[in-house]
């Protein structure tokens, strides 16, 4: 048997299947991320050369007996260059569509794929209906990545009577990827039926019912999967993914919880694991998932600034510094960016928990690590205003304006810090500039109307 990469066979094997559900939380404050969920992908196999074919396919010509045997012992032999050198002896016409086909397969089972699909079209031409030549060389576009020759292929091959396995599984697959679940069912329901313990083709059926939105038979046939299978993590993955999709979220949190126990290690299930505990309140045991998926791991700002998203968004302050402190054993190994936006995070927490000597110290280690941290920037002005510390608050929202990405919420704010400072005209000077600068910030003409409004009743009254 000759096996396809992986690589090749993530456009036409069943590939992963990445299948997500927005949690809903009361306590979600901003977007909430949605749960990743991967599977691996099984690969398919092509059957490589499989010997002489039968009279009821292609017959061979009374003149052709004896160099068939020959033919067939250097076959049985593995010496297939041999035969092929015999065969290209002659020209095609002169052999028979049995001896073409046998060339054409040693062909693509040398890789040799144009003489292949060239040998294989002129058998066709001489026997339209000839099953095994539709079904190899569908085979050989779906190598080649021609997916819509391959299909064409694959369904003459049925519709001609072809009852292997493989050419319905094979063509199920197609007419999903190309038409769409409704069109892959039967073809996938065939499969199974031909080869029952072949797990590709309930897989395959499994995909086609879940994306035709058909639940009940999904899970009806995802159980009695489970059942001939219960140690299989992929399968409980799938009931995961089926379960987000009914929403219920205990359901799939158990199946995902079940697949680690049985072996699963990929990160991202052991996030959407974590993800479930939170939306469903167990903290503890989040946190425990969320810590054990940085354990060994390098240390990643962008994942630990995704945690800190999901636990903050669920008011879980102190699970966060513990989760921080847990990560802050790699910080000096990363690059001075990601180490300023580490402390960043521990200032932001450090304001929840009433902690501002540990905050102000924080926030400057950010600083001085990355002066151009523009969120350390903005975040420092605010919590400077808290504070009352205004020459600061102004000093940071000047040094952030002169950065690009935030010079729009630097000035905002130091319009914010004028008001707050009753320092109402220098407010409206900067309130107009900034809207003849942006003029979609539709909500400005009102305020600056109403400082307008403050301005002449304070001038009246000062009269």
């Amino acid at each position: 048997m000759m096996r396809i990469s992986k690589r090749d066979w993530l456009r036409y094997g069943i590939c992963r299947c990445v299948l997500g559900a927005l949690l809903v939380s009361p306590y979600c404050l901003a977007d909430v991320p949605k749960i990743e969920i991967k599977f691996s992908a099984p690969a398919f196999v092509l059957p490589q050369f499989t010997g002489p074919y039968q009279e009821r396919e292609a017959s061979i010509a009374p003149e052709e007996y004896e160099q068939a045997e020959t033919m067939r012992s250097l076959l049985e032999a593995g010496k297939r260059q041999e035969v092929l050198a015999a065969l290209e002896k002659f020209y095609s016409i002169e052999l028979s569509p049995a001896m073409l086909m046998l060339q054409a397969q040693i062909y693509f089972s040398l890789e040799m794929y144009d003489k292949a699909e060239t040998t294989y079209l002129t058998v066709l031409k001489r026997m339209p209906q000839l099953i095994r030549a539709h079904s190899d060389l569908g085979q050989l576009y779906l190598v080649r990545e021609q997916a819509e020759k391959a299909r064409h292929h694959f369904s003459r091959a049925v519709a001609l009577g072809s009852n292997e396995a493989l050419v319905h599984g094979q063509l199920g697959y197609l007419n999903l990827t190309l038409f769409g679940p409704f069109s892959a069912i039967s073809s996938y329901q065939q499969a199974a039926a031909l080869e029952p313990e072949n797990m590709q083709w309930q897989q395959g059926l499994l995909a086609a019912l879940t994306q035709a939105r058909m639940f009940d038979a999904a899970q009806a046939l995802l159980q009695d999967m489970i059942n001939r299978n219960p140690r299989e993590p992929n399968l409980w993955l799938n009931q995961a993914a089926l379960a987000l999709h009914r929403e219920d979220h205990r359901r799939a949190l158990a199946s995902l919880e079940m697949a680690l126990v049985l072996g699963d290690k990929d990160l991202r299930n052991m996030k959407a694991v974590a993800q479930l505990h939170l939306h469903l309140g167990s903290y503890d045991r989040a946190l425990d998932l969320l810590n054990n998926s940085m354990r060994g791991q390098s240390l990643d700002m962008a994942t630990t600034r995704e945690y800190f998203n999901w636990l903050t968004q669920l008011g879980q302050w102190a699970k966060v510094r513990e989760m921080l402190e847990a990560a802050g054993d790699g910080i000096e190994r990363l690059g001075q960016d990601d180490q300023s936006q580490y402390y960043l995070l521990l200032a932001k927490v450090d304001v929840q928990q009433g902690k501002m000597p540990d905050a102000d110290r924080h926030f400057r280690k950010s600083l001085d690590l990355n002066p151009a941290n523009d969120e350390s920037l903005l975040s420092y002005a605010a919590y400077a205003i808290k504070g009352k510390n205004y020459v600061d608050a102004e000093l940071y929202y000047m040094r952030a304006e002169a950065l690009p990405k935030a010079e729009k919420k630097a000035q905002l704010g130091r319009a914010q810090l004028y008001i707050e400072m009753q320092d109402y005209k220098a407010a409206l000077n900067l309130l107009r500039s900034v809207y003849q600068k942006y003029p979609d910030l539709v909500h400005l003409p009102d305020n600056i109307e109403l400082l307008e409004n403050v301005l002449r009743a304070k001038n009246s009254s000062d009269v």
